[in-house]
């Protein structure tokens, strides 16, 4: 096999929501609501372990939760809102309690500070609201208007926000503008396969879900993967787009699990000895309510990648780090992408 001109890169993404991220499907007294709070110290967990495994991750946070008091909501949230035909989706309606410790499923500043200050994690942005770019009744004003709330409550905790996680990866194109304007220069797109495109909820379909959850315990071939050279966009924006989504552990799929892992590590061994980059992402809440079993299989997948970074000389990215790499490179020319990447 030829040495690829660039090493391999793992690239780790988590959506940092809590209830804004489901409030239109589960409601405080649904099971899955408890998930939300027992999530909180998945997150001081994983950050722990990223910083001790040399892990470096990008945790895109809706913009609510910055917020440690609920007047940090009200003055902050944008005069221009979405009209979604969906009267559900409207998160703006949502009460919240007085502050952080009364309603900790919609207020974490403590944990955006925990994150920004922990070597290697990247804050950025899940949007302000949990923003729905493909839904009936928004329009790119209330976008940008959004994704201005995001920045102004970021700077008050001294934070700017470059990267950029849709959420439920409603990747619209006619907003590429808007998110450069914005201050952003990086997105996550959608993976690309047929069941993972950017929907809007009634575009999706049981056909859909089956397709994303046979691809993630039985798919034929390794996660899709990303060269260096396809990264920059026409209109400058960098596009990481996901590879694959850690999915939560279930006990009635345990048997299903080494298939699983397998196809996981694939993709990182096709990204390590190629040149590429494999992009994982997941919630925090995913690793709720079976901790143990979602760490163990975490580092099953970071024990892999140290094994490629010693043979391959695999590195560890976040989607700012990516950007900066690329920056005004020639993404034609393979010297300077790799004297950037063995700059950082």
């Amino acid at each position: 096999m030829t040495t690829p001109s660039q090493p391999g890169a793992l690239v780790i993404s988590l959506d940092f929501e809590l209830h804004w991220g489901m409030r239109d499907h589960t409601r405080r007294e649904d099971p899955n609501f408890a998930d939300l709070s027992a999530s909180r110290p998945v997150v001081e967990d994983l950050a722990k372990l990223f910083a001790r495994r040399s892990i470096r991750a990008t945790w895109a946070t809706v913009g609510f939760l910055f917020a440690s008091k609920r007047q940090e909501i009200a003055a902050f949230s944008p005069e221009v809102r979405p009209n979604y035909k969906r009267p559900e989706l409207d998160p703006f309606v949502e009460t919240v309690g007085d502050d952080e410790a009364s309603d900790p499923e919609h207020m974490a500043g403590s944990l955006v500070d925990l994150l920004s200050g922990t070597p290697g994690q990247e804050v950025a942005s899940h949007t302000f609201s949990h923003y729905y770019c493909l839904e009936a009744g928004q329009d790119v004003d209330s976008f940008r208007a959004d994704l201005a709330a995001a920045q102004a409550i970021a700077r008050s905790r001294n934070l700017h926000l470059t990267s950029l996680v849709l959420p439920r990866n409603q990747w619209n194109p006619l907003y590429a503008p808007a998110v450069l304007q914005s201050g952003f220069n990086c997105f996550r797109g959608p993976q690309p396969s047929w069941g993972h495109e950017g929907r809007s909820q009634g575009g999706q379909s049981l056909a859909h879900r089956a397709a994303r959850l046979a691809d993630a315990y039985g798919g034929l071939s390794a996660p899709p993967t990303i060269a260096w050279d396809r990264l920059r966009r026409d209109d400058d924006l960098c596009d990481v787009p996901a590879s694959a989504f850690l999915r939560p552990y279930v006990p009635n799929r345990r048997a299903l699990e080494p298939l699983r892992i397998a196809r996981l590590k694939a993709g990182l061994r096709d990204a390590g000895r190629r040149g590429r980059i494999f992009h994982l992402w997941w919630h925090p809440h995913n690793f709720a309510r079976f901790p143990r079993q979602s760490f163990d299989l975490l580092n099953t997948i970071l024990d892999e990648f140290d094994r490629l970074a010693q043979s391959d000389g695999m590195r560890s990215f976040s989607m700012r780090d990516i950007a900066g790499i690329i920056g005004d490179s020639d993404p034609q020319s393979p010297s300077s992408l790799t004297e950037r990447i063995e700059a950082q």
